[in-house]
């Protein structure tokens, strides 16, 4: 687990560092690669049996948000049409003795875009945030994971990007800098936003399974950010006297 002060977990960072991003790369294929197959083959889904390890508690969904809903469909539609027109300016623009090449790399590209969406969508249909009765585990399929104990929790607010007017965002909604904020949701616009505690122990964040350094704030994508941060307050508000943080 990380150790925070002054708002960052700062991690000891591997001692060697491409081969760590090397293996968290791995890792991230190797999940993709499976939940696709097992999707396809019917077999029962890696990304069940993740989320049964999450643990107990009350569990919040993040699968309607735009990408996951629509976009990432479409990602898969498109994949089918475009490979077509592109194998076709393959045969017309490339020199024969590299055609076999260049149609090789452009299927193969097309088929790991298709599992790719097939493996997030899958994944995040299944994997939900828990919330427990002394940790608050946020998840982003099988690639982001952050840990967050009650007692490190200061507020929680829900992301009403509605509020957003001319060039600000809702950074500038909620008086933050990009760079004191860890974004967990990498495509869909988040909806919750976490404050912790300056030098608090225990929180902890891995992207791949290699851990990363946690900022400040927190901020994630949850389907229903209004129920979540109800439920939050009311644990935290269980908590021993001692160990709660009313946000």
């Amino acid at each position: 687990m990380g150790v925070m002060t002054d708002g960052l977990s700062p991690h000891a960072p591997p001692r060697f560092l491409v081969a760590d991003r090397l293996a968290g790369t791995a890792r991230a294929q190797r999940w993709m690669w499976s939940e696709t197959f097992c999707k396809w083959l019917r077999r029962p889904l890696p990304s069940a049996q993740y989320a049964r390890r999450l643990g107990e508690g009350q569990r919040f969904a993040l699968r309607r948000g735009s990408w996951m809903s629509v976009l990432v469909p479409m990602v898969v539609f498109t994949q089918f049409v475009d490979v077509l027109i592109a194998q076709g300016v393959i045969h017309v623009a490339v020199a024969p003795a590299h055609r076999a090449v260049a149609h090789g790399l452009l299927l193969f590209a097309s088929v790991w875009m298709v599992a790719w969406a097939v493996s997030l969508r899958s994944a995040t249909q299944h994997i939900d945030h828990v919330l427990g009765a002394h940790t608050l585990t946020l998840a982003i399929g099988f690639n982001q994971l952050c840990r967050l104990p009650l007692a490190t929790i200061i507020s929680v607010r829900a992301i009403d990007h509605r509020a957003v007017r001319g060039n600000d965002d809702w950074h500038d909604v909620h008086q933050l800098k990009p760079r004191d904020v860890t974004v967990l949701s990498p495509l869909d616009k988040p909806t919750l936003l976490i404050e912790l505690a300056a030098g608090a122990n225990g929180a902890s964040w891995t992207r791949n399974g290699s851990p990363r350094p946690l900022k400040r704030w927190v901020a994630v994508y949850v389907d229903q950010p209004d129920a979540m941060r109800a439920a939050v307050v009311a644990a935290i508000a269980e908590l021993p006297s001692s160990a709660a943080r009313q946000p």
